[in-house]
Parts: C-alpha cells; structure tokens; sequence
C-alpha cells in the first residue's frame, strides 16, 4: 500500500527576490512492505523515485543508502520473530528541508540501541551516523510495533558557500 500526498505544486518565492520555482513543503510519502529481503530493493527504488519527485535538495545518495540501512536493519533483527510482519517506511521532507526517514516494524522494543548506533563498524545503524544521520528510535502506542528514524539536516545555502 503506497500513499503520498498530492503532487507538490511548486510556487514562485519573490519573498527573496528569486523566482526559483520551489515545492510546497512539507510533503510526506508512505509505502507498506513485507518483512522480505526483496523489499530493500522495493525500498532503495521507491525511494530514489520519491526524493527525485519531492524534489529534496540534499544528497539524494546518501539519503538512498539510509533508506537501505534500515530496511536491511530491520529486515535482519526483526524478520526471522516476524516473517509475516509489515515494515512501514515513510519520507518527510519538513519545510526547512530537513528529511525524515522512518521505518517502522513489528516489534516494540529495540536491545541495546546505544551500542548498535555507536559500533565501530561500517555497517547498519554506524554507518548511517557516517552519512550524516542522526538514529533515533521508539516504541509506539500499540505496544506491539517501534519506529527508528534517522533525521538528514539540510545545509542552508549559506553554509555550503562557506
């Protein structure tokens, strides 16, 4: 099950005196997949597709990398307890440009989730911290289902010119 909001109308900024053409912030997209292997490549895809389409000005690479993390993540430690289990991934991109990614999955908790962000390894959750994302997790009101989101601060354009 896929939803996104309606398409973002871009509107013309003259409040700075640029008539770049920008779209309509926030805008949020939602796709639902089995606790499968194939839906890390069903997620790499859909997201690639959807940072494209909300047109996000950040490193749409990086952002894709961090997409598959998680779902791999989630995939691996929370799959074999729930083989029958959706995973939610939703994109968010606030006003600000700053990009939400949340995945959501079939079990409340998440076992030592300080040391798996801080690891010394090159893989998972470190290495989203590598990419410029900040991991947070938590369980929801159901009792039965956790998000982990990784928040991706966009540089404002004065800062990539320093």
């Amino acid at each position: 099950m896929e939803s996104a909001a309606a398409p973002a109308p871009v509107s013309d900024d003259d409040s700075t005196g640029s008539s770049l053409l920008r779209p309509e912030r926030p805008q949020k997209w939602r796709r639902h997949f089995s606790v499968q292997s194939e839906a890390v490549r069903l997620a790499r895809l859909h997201a690639r597709t959807r940072f494209a389409m909300m047109a996000w000005p950040g490193d749409q690479e990086r952002a894709t990398q961090v997409v598959v993390y998680l779902m791999r993540n989630a995939i691996e430690h929370v799959g074999p307890q729930h083989p029958e289990g959706q995973l939610v991934l939703d994109l968010i991109v606030a006003e600000d440009e700053t990009l939400l990614i949340a995945v959501t999955d079939p079990s409340p908790a998440f076992p030592d989730f300080l040391t798996a962000i801080t690891a010394q390894k090159n893989t998972g959750l470190p290495r989203i911290r590598e990419l410029g994302g900040e991991t947070t997790w938590r369980p929801l009101d159901d009792g039965d289902t956790k998000t982990v989101q990784v928040l991706i601060r966009h540089p404002s354009p004065a800062a990539d010119s320093h």
